[in-house]
Formats: C-alpha cells, structure tokens, sequence
C-alpha cells in the first residue's frame, strides 16, 4: 500500500515538473521568436507503448540532420502570432536604457525578470528619497520652532526689560 502510495506521488510530481517544463519552454522560446531563438520541435509522447517509434526515432532524425546540416523533415512547432502587431514597431525603455523592436518583444520586455527588477529598484530610491525629503522637512521645521519663539535666554530678559 505504502509503494502505491509512492508511485501515485511521484507520477503526480512528475506530470507537474513536466507541465512546468513545458511552460518554460513556450515561454521562452515560442512566445518570443528570433533570431537568437532555436527551434522547437514537438513530439507525441502521449502513448508510452509506442515510445520508440513517436519518440525515439523522431529526436534522433531531428539531431541527426542538426549535426549533419540539413534541415529535419518534421516541422519546427510555431505559436499562432498575431497579424495585427507590428513587427518594425520602436520602443525605448528608460528603465532599462535599451531599445526594443516590435511589439511582441516589447510586451515579453515589460514582463521580464530584468525590467521587473529595474523597476522595483527604482521605486526603492523613489521611497528613499522621498523619505529623505520629507524628513529633512520634518528637522527643518523642528529647527524653525525655536526661532519662531525665541530662545529660552531671550524670553527671560524680555520679561526682566518689560518689569
């Protein structure tokens, strides 16, 4: 019962780290196309039974040709893009001091981990700064009392002269 229990466990694990996978691989690699980006193949590997022949055999002709120069004959897998975005479109990011080239990029950009972080630095030294201000406002007014009132010495003779 306890080994049942185990491999129900693992199996579970297993599925979530390849969903996981999978969706690292969507991500950064089809979601952003370029030139900077390799293919992606997808192969059926839903039927354990015929593993060898819907697996095996396929990634072996994909790397084959890869290392024999020639292009595979299965078809590399393309995320369904939008026509309407434009490709040649300019953006520049301040943030980050680059300059990004269309709007798919652009939006991929804006999500990643490195303009994120950028972002939650600069609001970091916008807090600081703006807690900077507001308490040299804070002293400045404090050390605008006492002039505003006199010091303790000059009330003194004040009084003293007025009697």
């Amino acid at each position: 019962k306890l080994q049942k229990i185990g491999i129900e466990s693992l199996k579970q694990v297993t599925k979530r780290y390849a969903r996981k996978q999978n969706r690292w691989v969507k991500n950064r690699f089809l979601s952003r196309p370029g030139p900077s980006v390799p293919p992606v193949y997808g192969l059926e590997v839903s039927d354990v039974s015929k593993w060898e022949e819907s697996v095996l055999e396929p990634a072996l002709e994909i790397v084959q040709s890869f290392i024999q120069g020639r292009k595979p004959a299965a078809a590399p897998v393309k995320m369904p893009c939008n026509e309407m975005e434009n490709k040649r479109s300019y953006h520049m990011c301040d943030l980050c001091d680059r300059i990004i080239i269309g709007d798919r990029e652009w939006a991929a950009h804006i999500k990643s981990k490195s303009h994120l972080h950028q972002l939650r630095k600069r609001r970091r030294l916008d807090l600081d700064a703006l807690a900077t201000i507001e308490s040299q406002s804070i002293s400045a007014d404090c050390d605008k009392e006492p002039e505003e009132k006199g010091s303790p010495g000059q009330n003194e003779k004040e009084l003293k002269s007025g009697v």
